[in-house]
């Protein structure tokens, strides 16, 4: 786990904003890392590294040139990896940056992407926001998103956010975070919020799986009950694993109830699953999962659950 990670480049500062999260994330592993940067020789479509490409074209000697200048640039970054890595290969590819950013990680068996969004002071070159969408939804892997500005501080992290419904599909984030556990000092705030504003019926189709919940009149205290005895159930778990754990059960809507309790736990990362491909859990966590990637102010791990 995290021992292949690929983490796409386009020569801004706030693209290289993510690479104190994978230090961060790599670091004792001996993980592999894959600097990668796709270029487009297409006129004026070309992302700005240096203005290297803002008018080349589709000769052999121009991608050449291209080549040898990106990966000189890769290069030269990877000297921040290389002390935490087990090793630093740079990649530049032609063509559309998701499809190939995509590609290269399958090529790789790559079991982490990690990449930036869009900073504080603006976006990025290859317009992140796009991009990252694509690869979102097209990854095999986890990904690891990061709303970083051009200078980053020291990462740690030290408070990890994982929002669980109690399903099977929300607990495959579970692995992942245990991977990330320094004993005697990594905090996880496990929570899981319960809708409001909703029938009883429909609250009784949301919790109707494990741990499965028999719902009356009283159908949000009783959740409440049972979702505190599962939450306990998950804490159990990463308490052996060395982590100091705190659970709470929200009430309101899911993607705002996860947001504000990682403002007040100063989460360092949300960790938490994107959706099934076979189907949807009860929070429909395409959804939310969208809502807290465009809110959140800190990085965010997405683990796609394995097609059945």
């Amino acid at each position: 786990m995290y021992s292949k990670i690929v983490v796409p480049l386009d020569g801004s500062e706030l693209a290289e904003g993510v690479l104190p999260h994978v230090a961060e994330v790599i670091r004792d592993r001996g993980s592999y890392v894959y600097l990668l940067t796709v270029a487009s020789v297409a006129r004026g479509t070309a992302p700005a590294l240096t203005d290297l490409l803002s008018s080349s074209g589709n000769t052999h000697e121009e991608r050449q040139r291209v080549e040898q200048e990106v990966t000189a640039y890769l290069r030269e970054v990877a000297g921040e990896l290389e002390p935490v890595a087990a090793e630093v290969q740079v990649g530049v590819r032609f063509g559309r940056p998701a499809e190939e950013i995509l590609t290269f990680a399958g090529e790789v068996d790559a079991d982490l992407i990690a990449m930036s969004t869009h900073g504080r002071s603006g976006i990025s070159r290859w317009v992140f926001g796009s991009v990252t969408d694509r690869v979102l939804h097209g990854a095999l892997c986890p990904l690891l998103l990061a709303r970083t500005a051009p200078v980053q501080p020291s990462i740690a992290y030290q408070h990890i956010l994982v929002p669980l419904d109690g399903s099977e599909t929300a607990e495959q984030v579970l692995p992942y975070v245990s991977a990330l556990i320094r004993p005697n000092y990594t905090r996880i705030f496990l929570t899981s919020v319960l809708p409001t504003g909703l029938s009883d019926r429909t609250v009784t189709l949301l919790a109707s799986s494990p741990p499965g919940l028999q719902l009356s009149t009283t159908a949000l205290s009783k959740a409440e009950v049972q979702l505190t005895a599962y939450l306990r159930s998950v804490a159990a778990a990463l308490r052996e694993r060395g982590a100091a754990v705190r659970i709470a059960v929200r009430r309101g809507t899911p993607a705002d109830e996860i947001l504000a309790y990682a403002a007040e736990s100063e989460a360092d990362l949300i960790s938490m699953t994107a959706y099934g491909l076979s189907g949807v859990n009860r929070w429909v966590y395409g959804n939310v999962a969208g809502k807290v990637l465009q809110g959140a102010h800190c990085p965010i791990l997405l683990v796609h659950p394995p097609a059945e």
